[in-house]
């Protein structure tokens, strides 16, 4: 199956393979490219498929593996990968396997020579790269297979079982107490590059793509991974391009360095990064500290071509792109390990070969012919020894300063070495990985093994320290982030172990005289120590003298000043950095005081905690500074919620208030305002924390409280929240409300936000100033080719922004009634001509109080008699077009006796068609030749009929003279007097009961509006 579970292969007997959907429908063949002529002639071995459950190393690795008894076989990324690797295992394959995670490819079969055979399982990894090889002893093997976690291989050999331990090739490396390690999840594209701090185990991430190579030495890491950036190569075409990242023990980048081809090995020194690919040497000169600052060395670049040795080129861009046509010639013989030092570079070749080459003018020194394939290669610390590994796991010594081995190295010799380790002080002892076990070897003096699965970190003061990095991957496997000090375990040699017996068995004395014979400064500490423990002072200072340790003794003398010998373990367990020791002494005396100085002057404010809970005498001050900096740990690693709760039992409103801003829990925030007196200088901060995130009235009150009235006013009128900005202004009688919002208006004017200028006014009461606004806005709709209902609901808008003016003026005015007992004629004319002002639409105040609604009713008509038209309704649809002779100045003159013509016609009113037909002819805006077609159109229609209205329908007497009034009447024929036009059908309202819309004041007949619900203007409800 594929990883997706999408296709199905299949192959057949012939050596064919087919590919399948799932719901078997064949698809076609597989491209086989490893059998000659494309036409595969053995049986197949195994075809597996690597599902990625575990991520992928790469985004290039190959998932897919395709192998025959034969030994041919290839590596694809997919189904139908073009360019597949081709590799011959040169045996006969029996079964293939991938690892759990698909770094490592599992070949196990048999090579015949003459009448024997040899079971072998070789190691490739995604790319076909030989990793190593196991032989294995029976007659025939026949499969093998993974264990969970790729730690452990099963093999099936005649009729047995066997199992093998695999040691993984991990990407890591170790400095400064710092293990830096890598791994890959299939959540995540990038490889995730771990700094632990094994003595302070404190952790940092960095997230690399395309990880290649990882390095480190001191104080320094490289991290070499493929990154998409492309540069132009001497051809004009776009090369690959990778890069070396040089970081501290933090994972902070320090320098970068981008290269022109793929990192495989990375050796650093003191003042070197050596960077390695198949057949090319760059070497990078790195920054170093000098004190506390760090000092820029002089820039140093060079490449070494290694099967052209005198091809030695400065790093500059030209040569780069040099370099990398070279390191695309194919080499049969590539680069496998690499080492050295601050003087030499040792290069090892996959045939035996070590180049030996001098720094800083990276000359080839010497040739090291070896008879077998390497693997590894490491030098010792005075770079006078090397050993070197070879594919089957063997480990072998070269003495670098003679020309011929010497015989006891020579005849040095370990089977099934995975790893070798140098100590940093003593050049003849290193420390050797076999199978699960560590070997401490001094010389050619191998001491016994110790059972040991770690990955050897340092060996350094007669002590290996040793980390667990198969426990930490299958740690990040269960989803565990952060490792924890129990993956790190110490390992003693032989001498430092002997020496501890013989603490134990003999005098203090006797041991002194016995590492007199083999001294080693390790060896007089670990004396000092257990001298210090059996209160031994003699011993002690001549130990310390011997390391020259002068604290030590500036500690004997002070250890002398105490009486009591409780207090004498206390401070050698203190100066031992045995706290947990010294603390059980302090509570074993019954001084938790003391415990509690220990434990704060550590820093470990955890245990400080438990000792005040535990019946401590504190203060409420030591409690609140023990919440508070436990509240100060977590702040710092940024888990804000938990700060939040320790900053809450100290007290500490400050640092509560960033927890909750940081987590965003604003319901925490608003009671923690609360909380706090009036006028605290945090109120302030909280309220511009709620204004940021649009909590309003939370900012409000937190503005109310600390006294900013004109902050919180600008906040509500920046967040639109007018109403209650306006009322925050009156309830505290900002004496400059007015420029504020008149200012703020123009602001949003500039901004091109005319409707939030509207409706700040609005809601500040300012009804007339909206209406301003609104109203010119409806004069620019009115001149535009939009819909007819929009303009008319622009300007009902504004009208009704006016009746809110004139319902506000009369509350205004009763209440100064009853303040001042009479208004002066000169008062009352001042305040007629206040209003005389003019407006943002370029109209004045009275002129817009007047006519406001004029526009809306014009647009009403017209609209109002298109749809009776509509309707077959042509008698109410030419009442409702007679009134718009009332608003010629709204819609064009045409428009109107257009319409006013059109309905008289269909309803036989003939006489009035006639004088629109005139009015149309008399007016000077109509071109000539509409003229012509309308006198045209005007002769066809009264060539049949003459200009004669029907006798329209009697609509009742006029309330002023008694007239006999129709309904096509505007005004009586008699006196004169206007009817008001109904909203709702156009017919004129002669009655004196009528219906008036609690909104816009229009009116309408009551037999009309009984059965609507709306105003049929406004839309308003009926009943208000």
């Amino acid at each position: 199956w594929s990883p997706d579970s999408h296709l199905l292969l299949f192959g057949f007997v012939r050596g064919e393979i087919h590919i399948y959907d799932f719901k078997l429908n064949y698809i076609g063949p597989i491209h086989i490219f490893c059998i000659r002529d494309g036409v595969p002639s053995a049986e197949i071995a195994g075809i597996e498929w690597y599902d990625g459950r575990n991520g992928l190393m790469s985004m290039n690795s190959k998932s897919l593996v395709i192998c025959y008894e034969s030994g041919a076989m290839q590596l694809m990324s997919r189904e139908d990968d073009p360019s597949p690797i081709i590799l011959d295992v040169d045996m006969h394959v029996a079964s293939v396997k991938w690892n759990d995670n698909g770094s490592m490819l599992a070949v196990a079969g048999y090579q015949a020579t003459g009448d024997k055979t040899h079971n072998f399982i070789h190691f490739y990894s995604p790319w076909g790269e030989h990793l190593r090889s196991l032989k294995v002893t029976g007659k025939s093997i026949a499969d093998c297979a993974w264990e969970a976690h790729s730690l452990r291989l099963v093999i099936a050999i005649d009729n047995f079982i066997y199992f093998a331990n695999c040691r993984l090739d991990y990407k890591w490396c170790y400095i400064q107490d710092t293990v830096i390690y890598s791994f890959y999840t299939c959540t995540r594209p990038e490889h995730i590059v771990v700094f632990w701090n094994t003595k302070t185990n404190e952790v940092h991430y960095r997230y690399v793509r395309n990880l290649l190579a990882l390095g480190g030495y001191g104080s320094y890491c490289c991290i070499g991974s493929f990154v998409e950036r492309a540069l132009p190569s001497a051809n004009n075409t776009l090369t690959d391009t990778h890069v070396i990242l040089l970081c501290n023990s933090i994972g902070v980048t320090i320098e970068s360095k981008y290269i022109p081809f793929q990192p495989i090995h990375i050796c650093v020194t003191q003042s070197y990064a050596i960077i390695a690919a198949k057949s090319l040497v760059f070497i990078w000169g790195i920054s170093g500290f000098i004190g506390s600052q760090m000092v820029k060395k002089q820039p140093y670049e060079k490449f070494i071509q290694i099967d052209d040795p005198a091809t030695v080129r400065h790093g500059d861009e030209l040569q780069l792109s040099l370099m990398a046509n070279l390191d695309g010639m194919e080499t049969e013989d590539p680069i496998t390990s690499l080492c050295g030092s601050d003087k030499w570079i040792f290069v090892a070749r996959l045939s035996g070969l070590v180049l030996r080459y001098s720094l800083p003018a990276c000359t080839l020194m010497e040739k090291i012919e070896c008879q077998f394939r390497i693997n590894k290669i490491a030098l010792n610390s005075i770079t006078t020894l090397m050993s070197i590994i070879d594919t089957n796991g063997n480990c072998m010594l070269i003495d670098m300063e003679s020309k011929e081995p010497r015989e006891d190295i020579a005849n040095f010799k370990k089977s099934d070495v995975w790893s070798v380790v140098w100590a940093n002080d003593l050049p003849d002892s290193f420390a050797i990985m076999e199978k699960t076990k560590i070997s401490f070897v001094r010389g050619t003096e191998v001491e016994e093994a110790v059972p040991c699965s770690g990955y050897i970190c340092d060996y350094n003061n007669l002590q290996v320290k040793v980390v667990m990095l198969d426990e930490i991957m299958k740690m990040h496997v269960k989803g565990i982030q952060a490792p924890s000090s129990d993956y790190i375990t110490i390992y003693d040699n032989k001498l430092l172990r002997d020496m501890k017996i013989a603490c134990e068995k003999l005098p203090l004395e006797q041991v002194s005289s016995l590492i007199e014979k083999d001294p080693h400064p390790q060896l007089w500490r670990a004396l000092a120590e257990e001298a210090l423990n059996h209160l031994d002072i003699k011993v002690a200072e001549h130990a310390f003298v011997k390391i020259h340790d002068y604290y030590g003794l500036q500690f004997l003398r002070r250890l002398q000043q105490f009486q009591g010998e409780q207090f004498k373990r206390a401070e050698i367990a203190a100066f031992l950095k045995q706290d947990d020791e010294v603390e059980k002494i302090y509570v074993h005396m019954d001084r938790k005081d003391l415990a509690y100085q220990l434990r704060r002057k550590l820093g470990d404010w955890f245990r400080v905690v438990q000792i005040l809970q535990s019946g401590a005498t504190a203060s409420d001050a030591m409690q609140n500074e023990a919440w508070n900096e436990l509240g100060d740990f977590y702040y710092d690693r940024q888990q804000w919620a938990t700060a939040a709760k320790y900053y809450e039992q100290s007290g500490n409103n400050s640092q509560l208030f960033h927890c909750y801003a940081l987590t965003e829990d604003y319901v925490a925030l608003e009671k923690l305002s609360q909380s706090l007196q009036e006028n605290d200088p945090l109120l302030r901060s909280i309220a511009d924390t709620f204004a940021s995130v649009g909590l309003s009235e939370q900012a409000v009150d937190a503005y109310k409280r600390c006294n900013r009235i004109q902050e919180a006013v600008q906040m509500c009128i920046e967040l639109s929240q007018w109403d209650m900005g306006i009322e925050l202004a009156r309830h505290y009688n900002l004496s400059d409300l007015k420029a504020l919002l008149t200012r703020q208006a123009k602001t949003l004017l500039n901004q091109n936000k005319p409707f939030d200028a509207i409706e700040l006014y609005k809601k500040s009461g300012n009804y007339l100033e909206a209406a301003k606004i609104l109203y010119g806005i409806a004069e620019n709709h009115s001149k535009e080719n939009r819909p007819l209902i929009m303009k008319k609901k622009m300007y009902i808008l504004c009208g009704l922004l006016i009746e809110q003016y004139r319902t506000a003026m009369k509350q205004t005015s009763r209440k100064e009634k009853k303040s001042t007992t009479a208004i002066s004629a000169s008062d009352a004319l001042q305040g007629l001509l206040t209003e005389e002002t003019t407006g943002s639409g370029g109209v004045s105040d009275t002129q817009l109080l007047d006519n406001v609604w004029r526009p809306a009713e014009g647009y009403h008509f017209y609209i109002l008699a298109q749809r009776q038209f509509k309707a077959n309704n042509p008698e109410g649809a030419l009442r409702s077009a007679l009134t718009l002779t009332e608003y010629e100045d709204i819609i064009p003159i045409q428009t109107i006796y257009n319409l006013i013509a059109l309905c008289a016609t269909s309803c036989g009113a003939f006489n009035t068609a006639s004088k629109a037909f005139l009015k149309l002819e008399d007016d000077p805006s109509i071109s000539e030749e509409d003229r012509k077609e309308y006198q045209k159109l005007a002769f066809q229609i009264f060539l049949s009929s003459q200009p004669k209205d029907k006798r329209p329908t009697l609509s009742g007497q006029c309330p002023q003279c008694s007239n006999r009034i129709n309904d096509w009447c505007l005004n009586c024929p008699s006196c004169d007097w206007r009817f008001p036009p109904c909203i709702a059908s156009g017919k004129p309202i002669i009655e004196y009961a009528f219906w008036i819309c609690p909104a816009c004041k229009h009116r309408g007949l009551e037999s009309e509006m009984a059965r609507l619900d709306i105003c049929p203007f406004c839309h308003s409800s009926v009943n208000g």
